[in-house]
């Protein structure tokens, strides 16, 4: 509408809050008037009529190109450029400090093993309280089948098995580590009578 007048439009996210708060622009979108001997910020309401009213105080200029009264303005900000600048900085983060992001990286799988253990421990509880009593009829024809399968794999054998296969490797390497124990025990033996008898 303007086009004697220069516009620059600057992302929140591209400059330093040093260079707004210099200028005094504490909300978004903001418009601002600079010459070289004068600045002037807008403060009215963000509707076209009101814009086009301080261009021409500020400036003198008259709009090039006709507008309705009721046109609305794009000034206001919508949740997908709010979400796509907000991606957009993640992005530069992520870029400029790489140990920032590893460093929450790591506290969040500190987070994750901390939780971890007390969600599959209630986890299990569930299964043991509620799964060998829930009621397959509710699903009609399937229940027969879903009875079966839960027959067939029989969750606190396996359960079972898997423990004792745990304890009889632990066994196993219990009775290994003996054997080495009493044949070091022998060697150092035979060797200190070695020893003794030079």
């Amino acid at each position: 509408m303007f086009p004697q007048i220069e516009h620059l439009t600057v992302e929140k996210s591209s400059a330093m809050p040093s260079i707004f708060s210099r200028f005094g622009i504490h909300s978004w979108p903001s418009i601002l008037m600079v010459n070289k001997t004068s600045r002037v910020r807008y403060h009215g309401p963000k509707i076209l009529s009101s814009l086009v009213q301080f261009y021409k105080k500020t400036t003198g200029l008259e709009p090039v190109q006709d507008f309705a009264e009721d046109q609305p303005i794009c000034l206001e900000s919508g949740d997908t450029s709010n979400f796509l600048s907000s991606n957009r900085w993640l992005k530069e983060v992520s870029k400029r400090e790489p140990y920032l992001v590893f460093s929450i990286s790591f506290l969040c799988l500190k987070l994750l093993v901390y939780i971890f253990p007390a969600v599959l421990s209630r986890f299990e509880a569930f299964w043991v309280t509620y799964i060998p009593h829930f009621n397959l009829e509710i699903f009609g024809e399937t229940s027969q089948i879903m009875g079966r399968i839960l027959h067939m794999i029989d969750v606190r054998r396996v359960w079972t098995k898997l423990r004792l296969c745990k304890t009889k490797n632990f066994h196993e390497g219990a009775k290994n580590a003996r054997v080495w124990a009493s044949s070091l025990a022998s060697v150092a033996l035979g060797e200190s009578s070695a020893r003794s008898s030079t």
